[in-house]
């Protein structure tokens, strides 16, 4: 009994070793014929994606920036500015602070060797930080208010760009009321900044477009003597259309016109000025089947569509061709299902760097680098057209 035991357990621990091996032996196959697959694969997805989590030396840019115009671009982190001499200037966002007006640097992205490395590897790239963005700028409304806080926070940013040899900051506080005690705020807070900050570092601001910001004394002063450039945010135009369930143009061309030229009329230098290019858009809910313009009634408002959202809801030749363009006003149009479909393309943001160059503005603001899609099409169209600019 115990022999036959014995050489049961043999014949199984036999069958054992014989599928173990065959299992390692398809195992192995499998894995060499993904790596077969994978590997090419992955290579391809790192030189087109426009969201790299790295920072590298950067790929060879397919359209380096040869203009006398400044391109802007805003960035959550370094990494997924793929292609960065197509740039004068790239700036990270957001810095956040305390309720005290400390500046909490670990809002801030990257450590100094990181800045260090890029900055090394992109010499001709002014890197800057943006303090504020929309959906903290009522976070810092009480601390710019505060004039104790706000010299805080100006002390502290002065600071903190030497310590990461930053090329300048970039300030974004939106506010919507009390517009004559905010303008005065701001502009002490830019006084304040400059002088704690090192010789030559750069100071921008982004725009906001109600005419009581841009058109009060404080903020002219702001943007003629304190800032070295302003970059408009002419984008947004579809706010009142999301509210009234009626067709809206983030990127209205014809608002971005009248919103620049109103900063000029204002005071401030055209060459001060760079007009903003959303790579965002909107998307709106209609009960039919057919392309609906602006001010026409919808049934809801759908939510923002940012162009790598756009592409994959319209396929990449679908964004390129449209369905239709608002001439008037400048932006793309199409439909999928009952979902209206309005963006801007590598047409429309052609078309509106053009109009900025030959207006004699100094430059373009691009909003964000990781709204444009894997193959950077937005960003490779706003530099070309730069380049080709007079």
């Amino acid at each position: 009994m115990k022999k036959t035991i014995e050489k049961q357990i043999e014949k199984s621990m036999t069958k054992r070793k014989y599928f173990g091996s065959l299992a390692l032996v398809l195992f192995s196959q499998l894995m060499a014929l993904s790596a077969a697959i994978m590997i090419p694969t992955m290579a391809l997805l790192l030189t087109t994606s426009c969201s790299k989590k790295t920072i590298s030396k950067g790929e060879a840019s397919p359209t380096n920036l040869v203009s006398k115009y400044r391109n802007v671009i805003y960035t959550y982190t370094l990494g997924e500015v793929t292609y960065p001499e197509m740039y004068t200037h790239v700036i990270i966002s957001f810095f956040k602070t305390d309720g005290d007006g400390n500046l909490m640097e670990t809002s801030f992205p990257h450590t100094k060797d990181t800045v260090k490395e890029f900055k090394e590897n992109h010499p001709t790239v002014k890197v800057m930080a943006a303090l504020g963005g929309g959906s903290f700028s009522e976070f810092l409304t009480p601390i710019m208010m505060d004039p104790v806080k706000r010299k805080t926070l100006a002390t502290q940013l002065g600071q903190f760009v030497k310590n990461y040899k930053l090329d300048g900051i970039d300030l974004d506080w939106e506010y919507y009321d009390d517009y004559t005690e905010a303008n005065a705020a701001y502009l002490d807070f830019a006084k304040q900044l400059r002088k704690t900050m090192p010789k030559g570092t750069l100071l921008s601001m982004a725009g906001q477009k109600a005419t009581e910001f841009y058109c009060d004394d404080s903020i002219v002063e702001m943007m003629k003597d304190v800032l070295d450039f302003t970059s408009v945010m002419t984008y947004d135009f579809d706010y009142n259309g999301r509210m009234t369930k009626r067709i809206a143009y983030n990127g209205n061309f014809t608002e971005t016109k009248l919103t620049m030229q109103n900063y000029y009329e204002a005071g401030c230098p055209k060459e001060k000025l760079n007009t903003g290019l959303p790579f965002y858009g909107s998307k709106f809910k209609i009960k039919d089947d057919v392309i609906h313009y602006n001010g026409d009634p919808c049934h809801s408002y759908g939510g923002g569509t940012n162009y790598t959202s756009t592409t994959a809801a319209l396929g990449k030749d679908g964004a390129a061709n449209p369905m239709a363009y608002d001439d008037n006003d400048g932006v793309a149009l199409s439909l999928k299902g009952h979902d209206l479909y309005i963006f801007d393309n590598e047409t429309t943001l052609t078309n509106k760097v053009n109009w900025s160059c030959a207006e004699n503005f100094g430059g373009v603001m691009e909003w964000v680098a990781s709204d444009d899609d894997a193959y950077c099409t937005l960003q490779k169209a706003v530099t070309t057209a730069l380049n080709n600019a007079k």
